[in-house]
């Protein structure tokens, strides 16, 4: 399974409707924010499936995610996708984030 994470507002749904939906990119600048998580399940090259969670990221929900949702956000991940926002100017924060969720992943999906 693979985690589409950052920040919010840094262009997390752009990217995965580019990826699912074969959007071009000046499509997706109507896309809105993701609320929470959204699931996204690609088949590609015959019978292989991509289920893709793309995780909101906004403080409330990425502080839910390090709590009372830990377990279920991070666990079976085998590719994190971290989007950064090269415009934030909250960038000890956007870190902060980042290493988290490698933390969590290490401790929720061990192989």
């Amino acid at each position: 399974e693979c985690r589409l994470r950052g920040k919010g507002r840094s262009g997390k749904p752009r990217g995965r409707s580019s990826i699912c939906a074969n959007y071009i990119a000046r499509d997706t600048r109507r896309l809105g924010a993701t609320i929470d998580v959204e699931h996204s399940h690609v088949r590609f090259l015959g019978n292989l499936v991509l289920n893709l969670w793309d995780c909101g990221g906004q403080d409330t929900f990425m502080e839910n995610y390090f709590t009372s949702q830990r377990d279920n956000i991070f666990r079976n991940v085998e590719v994190l996708i971290y989007v950064f926002d090269v415009e934030s100017r909250e960038l000890e924060k956007d870190m902060h984030y980042y290493q988290s969720c490698l933390e969590a992943i290490l401790q929720n999906s061990p192989d």
